[in-house]
């Protein structure tokens, strides 16, 4: 990726903008979108890198304001203790790798793989069922993290439809959308399509609603509970670190229905108190999570 592809992807830091007048009960504590990463980090390239891999890592050390450190000899370790940094952001051949305290990250779309196959199968989907997602619509996913949902999301919506999904951490967002990019799974079939067709943006969401013209997406989604909700099997601790936790306050849901054609949705731990909260109805409910809507202005 050259520096102006970067560039391109990752200038949309804003910031949250506060509550209404009136409407400060329901405020979440935010936090600023900043273009320092959350973690204290340097980037570097594989041992034996190609101009490619260097050109790339110092494009991405220049947007993310973090020193780049030639790659010492040896484990990740050994270049992270020169660097007097806490992790690393890796330039590989295929990709990047986050690596922090001995553990690294490579992107991977969670539990999207599972979730895709088993559509394909015809099988039913929570999030699919709860949004009432059909060919050819549009969603809106204001919490990006991994990808998971805004795949599953793009596959049921198909090539017809279109998928956006918002992130506001600088790190994580270019992680997903190089990873989206290069990821390679070749099963199931309908995998990688779904996944090519989500469009991801930096910025945050209060922001991006605000600025967002009425009746622009047909459905508007919320998952405030995605750091809770990695599966924390595959390593992906490293990812809690850096996604926001912000949920939306009730502003951001009033500019929502605004933004929305249809409807509003979002998932909340069981049993949706900051649905209930938030005017939301509770439609679907698990053990662990539920799913409420409200409908567009």
């Amino acid at each position: 990726m050259t520096k102006t592809e970067t560039d391109t992807r990752l200038t949309e830091a804003n910031r949250r903008l506060p509550a209404t007048p009136g409407d400060n009960s329901d405020v979440q504590p935010t936090r600023s979108t900043k273009v320092q990463p959350a973690l204290n980090l340097a980037i570097t390239t594989i041992a034996h890198p190609r101009a490619q891999e260097c050109e790339t890592a110092h494009a991405i050390a220049a947007e993310l304001n973090a020193p780049f450190i030639p790659r010492v000899n040896g484990l990740p370790g050994k270049t992270a203790e020169h660097s007097d940094r806490e992790g690393l952001l890796i330039v590989e051949r295929e990709g990047l790798a986050l690596w922090v305290a001995g553990q690294t990250f490579r992107y991977h779309p969670n539990m999207a793989t599972m979730r895709v196959r088993a559509l394909s199968q015809k099988k039913n989907d929570g999030l699919v069922d709860a949004l009432r997602l059909k060919t050819g619509a549009s969603l809106l996913d204001c919490t990006c993290g991994l990808g998971a949902d805004a795949i599953v999301a793009a596959h049921a919506v198909g090539p017809t439809g279109q998928v956006r999904a918002l992130e506001s951490s600088t790190l994580l967002a270019l992680l997903v959308i190089r990873g989206m990019a290069r990821y390679s799974l070749v099963s199931p079939p309908e995998l990688i399509p779904a996944m090519r067709r989500v469009e991801v943006r930096h910025t945050n969401f209060t922001d991006y609603l605000r600025r967002e013209s009425d009746n622009a997406w047909d459905i508007v989604y919320f998952d405030p509970m995605f750091s809770e909700t990695i599966d924390i099997s595959q390593g992906l601790d490293i990812v809690r670190r850096l996604a926001h936790p912000d949920g939306p306050s009730l502003h951001d849901v009033k500019e929502a229905r605004r933004v929305a054609r249809h409807r509003v949705a979002m998932k909340d731990r069981h049993p949706g108190q900051n649905l209930a909260r938030l005017g939301f109805t509770t439609i679907k409910k698990s053990r662990r999570i539920c799913y409420g809507t409200i409908d567009a202005f």
